[in-house]
This record gives structure tokens, C-alpha cells and sequence, in this order.
């Protein structure tokens, strides 16, 4: 598995912006679906235990962990670990899971970087107890008329589509068909505005942990990506504008039978 924005600690600082932006679409999604608190319910690709924690809270689960590849993650997890609220390091695209089979799976924005993610998706729903939901939510679609934030999310596309991944996985998604014994329980599109302030502080941290990979190198000046990252830094401290950008997000849950 290849992440783009790699297990650094700017990385880490970048995922816990993202969790503060996502939780606002994440939060009403687990809300609609789970109606009954999970005994065992997992976060794929946990990152520093962000989303983990957001689940826990939002279902009221008996115990929630956290799976991530990354050990640096992990431990930066496991600062924040409780009785009720543990960490693995795991490579979620392996089955069956250290866990074992759960009542509840959260996977978000994760999809767009793995290979083959629709044969992902049906090991993991194997990992699930009768009855049990799992729960997706990566990006359909990013509105944006900003010059910069049109050019950062041209680049995140190529590099994206260099290693066979897609940004914009959601339609993808949205197509699948499930084998027999899984029933979609829920397609939907959340759209969730986000400020110019909070999507340039985003874009730019990414900047600094993917500028110096070969095909950037290959493919873009450095003095361009250089440029953007600096235009990104500071709309990221001056701007006050709210109407720059939206995401739409598809969150699918998934049933098994």
C-alpha cells in the first residue's frame, strides 16, 4: 500500500486538521446508520487515532480500534489509547484482521490511495459479523473556482492517477455491485463547505510531504511547486473567505447478511 502523504509528524499535524474538517460529514453519516451501540466496531487506516475517537463517540461502542500500517502512526496513536479505545498496526488490504470479524467497520478517505479497492472492499466486508455495517466515505467530487486550490487538486489527481489511484473515487464507488449475502444500506452525496483558510492550510501541509517525490520532480518546476506552496501557506493565514470550496462526499454503508 503507497500513501501519498506518508506517516510523518506534518502528517500527523495534517490529519488532525482533516479530522476536525471531516467530522462535520463524518458525525451525521455514522449517526444515520448505526442505531445500536457496536460491541466491536474497527477504523481502517486510523492514521495518529483521530477518526477512531470520533467513532467511539458516536456510536458508544464497547470497544473501538484502530488499524493502521504505519508504526509511527500507531504510536502516536496509543498516546491517546484507553480501556475502551485500542490501536494495531495492521495492513488493512491483508484479511482476516488481528482483530477478528467485528460489528462495525469505518473506513474514510482511504480508498484513493489503495490498489484495486473494490476487492478490497469485499475482503473487508468478510471481516464483519452477521448483520454487521461497514461504513465508506471518500471524496465524489471538489467544487472550486479558486486559482490555487484549481491547480493544488490538478496535481494531487496526476500523482493519484501516476500510481492507478483516483481523487475522485466516490462514483467508482457508488457503482459497485456487491456479491450475494451483502446489501447496500446506504449511497448517499453529503456536501460540506469548507473555508479557504482551512483548505489552504490542508493543501499546503500536504505540499511539504509530497513535493520531493519523483513525479512531481519529473513533471512539475520546482520553483511552481515551490510557488504554490507558499500561495497556499499564506491564503492560509489571510484569507476570511467561506464560499471558495466544497466537498462532496460519498458515504456508502454496506450490510452483511
Amino acid at each position: 500500500m503507497s500513501y501519498l502523504f506518508r506517516d510523518t509528524d506534518l502528517a500527523a499535524q495534517r490529519l488532525r486538521v482533516l479530522a476536525n474538517v471531516f467530522a462535520e460529514s463524518s458525525r451525521p453519516f455514522i449517526e444515520d446508520v448505526v442505531s445500536s451501540a457496536s460491541q466491536l466496531a474497527l477504523d481502517l487506516g486510523c492514521g495518529p487515532g483521530y477518526t477512531t475517537h470520533l467513532l467511539a463517540d458516536t456510536t458508544r461502542c464497547v470497544q473501538a480500534i484502530g488499524i493502521d500500517a504505519s508504526e509511527h502512526f500507531i504510536t502516536l496513536a496509543n498516546r491517546s489509547a484507553t480501556d475502551s479505545i485500542t490501536f494495531m498496526r495492521h495492513d488493512v488490504t491483508q484479511i482476516p484482521f488481528p482483530s477478528g470479524q467485528s460489528d462495525l467497520i469505518l473506513c474514510r478517505m482511504l480508498l484513493t490511495h489503495l490498489q484495486d479497492p473494490l476487492s478490497v472492499i469485499e475482503r473487508w466486508i468478510t471481516q464483519l459479523r452477521p448483520q454487521g455495517l461497514l461504513l465508506l466515505e471518500e471524496v465524489e467530487s471538489i467544487q472550486t473556482e479558486q486559482p490555487l486550490f484549481r491547480q493544488y487538486l490538478d496535481i494531487v489527481a496526476a500523482m493519484l492517477a501516476y500510481q492507478a489511484n483516483q481523487l475522485y473515487i466516490g462514483p467508482l464507488l457508488d457503482q459497485q455491485q456487491m456479491r450475494n449475502g451483502t446489501r447496500r444500506h446506504m449511497s448517499r452525496i453529503f456536501h460540506l463547505p469548507v473555508s479557504t483558510a482551512m483548505a489552504a492550510t490542508m493543501f499546503s501541509m500536504n505540499i511539504a510531504s509530497w513535493k520531493n517525490q519523483p513525479f512531481i520532480q519529473e513533471h512539475y518546476p520546482v520553483v511552481m511547486i515551490d510557488q504554490l506552496e507558499a500561495d497556499l501557506g499564506e491564503l492560509a493565514t489571510t484569507s476570511i473567505k467561506t464560499d471558495e470550496i466544497e466537498w462532496s462526499t460519498r458515504q456508502i454503508a454496506y450490510e452483511r447478511i
